[in-house]
């Protein structure tokens, strides 16, 4: 029946210990877990220990693409516009973006190296950075001579 060497020495054995190989190191959509909220991320959000932990674990994963702090460098900045709070972008999607990456960027998947109370960390530092930028921006505005660090 079959005409490969190999398929015929091990057979059907070998066929379903290949599909199971194959199987397990597919990669699978993350799916969000953690307290109910209409993010799922009401337990970090807000949450000053969650955004601390948040910023470094942007800082190991992250920060090489959208640099220090996710003001941008050769990906997109995350505090501002569609990705920052208030924006096209909600937390949600934003967990769902890290967890499971953007098909066609370099947005790779970080939902198998990162749990997602970890992903919901660092959505918690970003929306922090934003709200702090934010303050920044209406602060320069008030007073544009204000030489402000952020």
């Amino acid at each position: 029946m079959f005409t490969n060497p190999a398929i015929r020495r091990f057979g059907a054995v070998g066929i379903l210990a290949a599909a199971v190989i194959l199987a397990a190191a597919w990669p699978i959509g993350v799916q969000a877990f953690g307290p109910a909220g209409e993010d799922g991320g009401d337990a970090y959000i807000g949450h000053p220990e969650a955004e601390r932990a948040g910023e470094e674990l942007f800082g190991r994963n992250c920060q090489q693409c959208h640099n220090t702090r996710g003001h941008g460098g050769k990906c997109p900045q995350l505090v501002r516009g569609a990705w920052g709070p208030g924006g096209a972008n909600s937390d949600r999607f934003l967990f769902e973006t890290i967890a499971n990456g953007r098909p066609n960027t370099q947005m790779g998947a970080f939902g198998k190296a990162l749990s997602a109370p970890e992903i919901w960390q660092i959505v918690a530092f970003l929306r922090a950075e934003a709200s702090r930028v934010a303050a920044a921006d209406r602060q320069r505005k008030a007073d544009p001579e204000a030489d402000l660090w952020y």
